[in-house]
């Protein structure tokens, strides 16, 4: 079946409408959405592991790296193995929904558990409670979110509609990540008495949250392509879907892309917090902590206004293509901008960078998880096989293994510049590096990024080929039992 797309037909560089069938209804956008931000609880803890177990309770920067290059690690590792059980996950209710609800309650609860570490513990106490728990955290998180991603995909055929549904899943996991923000203020309320009574009350609070909204969309969601395609077509072994993947030029593209992009950008992705804490305010974690609640708050609210409406205004006018390489230019822009703005004293300038981060990687996000439906299109034409989850664990994996190693080096990048959380303040040398790293690296990995992607296949036009072709066979397909 490998052959190049259909050639264009009197349609090309015409946009095409969306029709009713392919629109999908308000209550499962929603579900969606909902479900987004509660599998995005992995990012509330990226949010709040430096300021609470570093700044606050002293562990070494060194470890916190160590630990979370080990979780990420462990997380890209199951993210192909649980995609390809939900690929192959048959029952009466579907392949998605049933492993969503049966990870959902134990997701929530380890995520409190992180948090759940006796008073006046060790370092080394704090190290592996930190490491196992969330080791445990990841894999019950994973089964949610694989099994999401992969409903989200197959939830409509159309170009456009992807991009629509993929808003909807953004705009919900960055608003919700506004209010990560303000977690760690809330945790120093004089009214806890401490941090860490003030850490299990807020956190408890969220972990409830977090549990009603994953189990919602398993109300509100519906399998659209479960007994059409799914239930009739064999179970892919694990190195058939790898074989698939090596052979799709498209998926490559976007995943060494994202692979190098989030590489560089988390290489000195715990550096923003540090650079506000230490850079502008000298050490005044109290001052600092506020302030940062408004900085990460201007990132999200930038993100959702571009995922609501530039960036699928732009998508349909200009492709989806050309709308990655926009939001990866902002970032490039964002990074250069890093030399100019971070002044101590001055805080409000960081909203210049804050903001721009926030529109492009929001941008990046929401073309990469519309563009994997039309991937998923891509493969079945290709192959006659659709794993949805699978090809989402192949963008999630190569995204989960660039922040994993960048996490890892973040660290020791902060040990080997002198940077001592129980100082204070800190000395010219190591806040000059400390700035010089926080621009360099994410403007050398979005840099290669917007290459890497300069010749991505699949526009507007081959995309609706595709589609085109895929109605036909499916339409003189033999019906055929489906499969146990």
């Amino acid at each position: 079946m490998t052959q190049p797309p259909p050639e264009a037909g009197s349609t090309r560089g015409h946009h095409h409408e969306t029709l009713p069938e392919d629109r999908v209804p308000l209550r499962e956008k929603l579900g969606l959405g909902i479900g987004n931000a509660a599998a995005g609880c992995p990012a509330t803890l990226h949010t709040l592991i430096s300021p609470i177990f570093n700044m606050t309770l002293g562990m070494n920067p060194a470890l916190i790296s160590i630990v979370l290059f080990i979780q990420r690690l462990w997380d890209a590792f199951t993210d192909p193995l649980i995609g390809q059980f939900s690929d192959n996950f048959r029952s009466p209710r579907g392949r998605r929904l049933p492993l969503m609800a049966v990870s959902a309650l134990p997701m929530t609860v380890l995520f409190f558990a992180l948090w759940w570490f006796p008073r006046g513990a060790s370092e080394t106490w704090l190290f592996f409670h930190l490491l196992i728990v969330s080791l445990a955290f990841y894999s019950a998180q994973t089964f949610y979110s694989m099994s999401l991603m992969g409903l989200r995909i197959e939830a409509t055929d159309d170009y456009h509609e992807r991009t629509r549904v993929a808003m909807i899943a953004m705009i919900f996991g960055f608003v919700f990540q506004i209010s990560s923000q303000w977690l760690f203020p809330l945790t120093r309320m004089e009214i806890f008495g401490d941090p860490v009574t003030g850490l299990r009350t807020v956190m408890i609070i969220v972990a409830a949250i977090y549990l009603l909204m994953a189990l919602l969309p398993v109300w509100l969601c519906r399998e659209r392509n479960y007994e059409r395609i799914a239930a009739r077509q064999p179970r892919l072994k694990l190195r058939e879907s790898f074989r698939h993947v090596w052979h799709n030029p498209p998926l490559k593209r976007v995943v060494a892309s994202r692979l190098i992009e989030s590489f560089g950008y988390n290489i000195v992705g715990m550096f923003a917090v540090y650079m506000n804490n230490y850079y502008v305010f000298g050490g005044d974690l109290q001052r600092a902590a506020w302030a940062y609640g408004f900085m990460g708050s201007a990132f999200m609210i930038s993100a959702v206004a571009c995922s609501a409406f530039v960036y699928p205004a732009l998508s349909k006018r200009i492709g989806k293509k050309n709308t990655f390489q926009i939001a990866v230019f902002i970032l490039m822009a964002g990074c250069l901008a890093k030399l100019v703005v971070y002044q101590p004293g001055l805080p409000w300038l960081q909203l210049i960078v804050l903001i721009s981060n926030g529109a492009a990687i929001s941008g990046i996000a929401l073309m990469g998880a519309s563009m994997l439906g039309d991937i998923a299109d891509y493969e079945e034409w290709r192959t006659g096989q659709r794993n949805e989850a699978f090809l989402a664990s192949m963008l999630s994996w190569c995204d989960k293994a660039g922040s994993s190693l960048g996490a890892l080096i973040c660290g020791f990048i902060l040990v080997w510049i002198g940077f001592d959380a129980q100082t204070g303040a800190q000395g010219a040398r190591t806040l000059g590096l400390m700035k010089f790293f926080y621009f360099l690296m994410p403007f050398i990995g979005a840099l290669a990024a917007f290459f890497i992607m300069r010749n991505y296949e699949l526009d507007e036009d081959k995309v609706y080929e595709i589609k085109a072709e895929l109605t036909r066979r499916r339409a003189n397909a033999e019906p055929s039992q489906p499969n146990p």
